[in-house]
């Protein structure tokens, strides 16, 4: 028996369609992702006249989002090194937008939240900035929801495999 593979798609081809929709998807929904409603006044405030940046940004909103949180958890949802997210906890306690306390349950472990004279505007900014996405879910089947997740895990995981390939290859330049 013969089998016709004239037809049969190539590993590349048999996504293309579904990778022509990312790429025209992917920009749009990053840029109206990243309009989210700017953040609380006193929040910018302290990290602009801290000196803070953009991870910090990152590391207080990943915070805001799930506090408390351990150190060594945040340095997993950020991609950081512990003592890299150490030293960005630190900072964010400097300037007064986090607090750090130890684990009543684990002394050996270190929970961060946001500082109490910010958290509840941080709590509404999260809330409306995450809305989108939080939708996006609830209009998931449990079935589909689980194939959105475990895409996207693969999606960071391949563009971490690509940057590492990048950076390993000399390809990318520094910040």
């Amino acid at each position: 028996m013969t089998i016709d593979t004239t037809h049969a798609a190539t590993p590349r081809d048999d996504v293309k369609d579904e990778l022509a929709q990312l790429v025209a998807l992917l920009p749009i929904t990053l840029h109206d992702l990243r309009s989210a409603p700017p953040s609380p006044m006193p929040m910018r405030e302290a990290i602009e006249g801290s000196g803070l940046g953009k991870r910090h940004a990152t590391a207080l909103v990943s915070v805001a989002a799930t506090e408390p949180i351990g150190v060594s958890e945040l340095a997993k949802r950020l991609g950081l090194l512990l003592s890299s997210t150490s030293t960005v906890v630190g900072e964010l306690s400097r300037a007064g937008l986090v607090q750090r306390e130890e684990d009543e349950q684990d002394h050996r472990r270190t929970l961060v939240r946001v500082h109490a004279d910010y958290r509840a505007a941080m709590a509404e900014w999260v809330e409306a900035a995450m809305e989108p996405l939080r939708n996006t879910l609830q209009r998931l089947s449990p079935r589909a929801r689980a194939h959105f997740m475990e895409g996207w895990g693969i999606l960071s995981e391949e563009a971490a495999r690509s940057a590492s390939t990048r950076e390993a290859d000399g390809d990318c330049e520094s910040a």
